[in-house]
């Protein structure tokens, strides 16, 4: 291996530490967060929850409007400074919310929540580890993912302490500013937009032109750099409506956990202890599965990575509607569903790699992305207007079962259906 390949190979790790400061700090430092400040800033002002958490709602949208025009300024111009500059707007516009006084100025932070969040939500950390990484594209996802999760869990309590200190304001202006400074510095700083404009091969190039050459599984799980169809191509094929669709059915899902705690006081009278802990034993399995599925990804294809989740998904929130007065059943069920939930930032982008390449994987991936927006903006109220209609949550765990069959079905003819367009290149 030459000099220039070796800084290459090593460069690559810098990448993806540039990936977890402009994606795993800005969700889990702020975005994570951002029920903790709800509260105090209704007591303050006498707001709703309405007016106090309808930026949230907006978000999602603006993120889907400007999902598309994201991947193609990523694809076209230097995204080391298009995602400073992302995640630059995203910490000056959470920090300025300290001394917001109106709900519609929360409201046009949901909409630069929004704007930057279209590059960092979904596209950014998928692209990049697709370009510099020849192996372990999974698994590095996943450990991307779980980064956010358990810094997310760790800053939950320190959050919390900084307003009961200090107050929102100055809790929200420290958090944020820590987000800003880290995010920025360090993607400025390390974030390349490839390895061919450096003149070096991806990390693990060699090892993956073996595999290919040795194993035909290989050929799906290690996608050569530039192989695969352009958006155009891909967007002439069932494949990509079904992968949207198969994305917005894992990210409504995903939605339910926030009902949990709701669900055990109210229908099973499990108490809202109970409740409070399944949703931390749910983020467990996330954490492990955001690890799990990232590995079965890189070794058994997103294909099975899919049908695993789905499985998880379906099983443990039947377990969880059929647990009566069980808190063990309760807990089994929400470690499952929380395995079954990982699959949301892993199983979409890889099979969207492995089934239409890398070739104009930015472009591609953000129709599903608008997708997911799209879908993650209906969550809150699919299962709101269920609970209202029939006053209970029984409906809202059998859409979930019904959605987790239609994920399986679908990650079983997904990526042989893409490959086909580009299988004779």
């Amino acid at each position: 291996m030459g000099t220039s390949q070796v800084k290459g190979s090593n460069y690559a790790w810098a990448v993806a530490i540039a990936c977890v400061a402009f994606y795993a700090v800005p969700l889990a430092l702020v975005g994570n967060q951002a029920g903790l400040f709800a509260s105090p800033v209704m007591e303050e002002f006498g707001w709703s929850r309405t007016d106090a958490t309808l930026y949230m709602s907006i978000q999602p949208w603006v993120a889907a409007l400007c999902t598309p025009f994201a991947g193609k300024l990523i694809s076209q111009y230097n995204p080391r400074w298009i995602m400073t500059g992302a995640a630059a707007l995203f910490g000056i516009a959470s920090f300025a919310c300290a001394f917001f006084t109106e709900p519609w100025m929360w409201n046009v932070y949901g909409v630069c929540y929004g704007v930057s969040a279209a590059f960092w939500m979904y596209i950014a950390v998928p692209t990049f580890v697709n370009r510099w990484f020849a192996k372990s594209n999974g698994t590095l996802i996943g450990v991307i993912g779980l980064t956010a999760s358990l810094l997310g869990a760790v800053m939950s309590p320190v959050v919390q302490s900084w307003i009961t200190e200090f107050g929102w304001h100055t809790a929200l202006m420290l958090n944020s500013g820590i987000c800003c400074v880290i995010a920025v510095v360090v993607t400025a700083a390390l974030l390349r937009e490839s390895p061919e404009k450096m003149g070096v091969k991806p990390w693990g190039y060699e090892a993956a032109q073996a595999d290919r050459a040795k194993s035909a599984e290989a050929s799906v799980t290690e996608v050569k750099e530039t192989a695969g169809v352009t958006r155009a191509q891909a967007m002439k094929s069932p494949a990509l409506w079904m992968l949207v669709i198969m994305a917005g059915f894992f990210v409504v899902a995903a939605g339910m956990m926030q009902q949990f705690s709701s669900y055990a006081t109210n229908e099973p009278a499990l108490g809202a202890a109970v409740g409070a802990l399944g949703v931390t034993v749910c983020m467990v399995g996330q954490v492990v599965g955001k690890f799990g599925l990232g590995w079965v990804c890189d070794h058994a294809g997103a294909r099975v990575a899919g049908m695993v989740a789905s499985v998880a998904g379906g099983v443990g929130i039947a377990v969880v509607l059929f647990s009566a007065t069980s808190p063990m059943m309760f807990y089994a069920g929400s470690f499952l569903f929380g395995v079954g939930f990982a699959a949301l930032n892993i199983v979409p982008p890889m099979t969207c790699q492995q089934a239409f390449g890398n070739k104009d994987y930015a472009n591609t991936f953000s129709v599903v992305a608008t997708g997911l927006n799209v879908m993650s903006g209906f969550s809150a109220l699919i299962y709101a207007q269920i609970f209202d209609i029939t006053g209970s949550f029984a409906g809202c765990f059998y859409l979930i079962i019904g959605f987790y069959v239609v994920t399986f079905i679908l990650s079983l003819v997904i990526i042989p259906m893409g490959r086909r367009l580009w299988a004779d290149k």
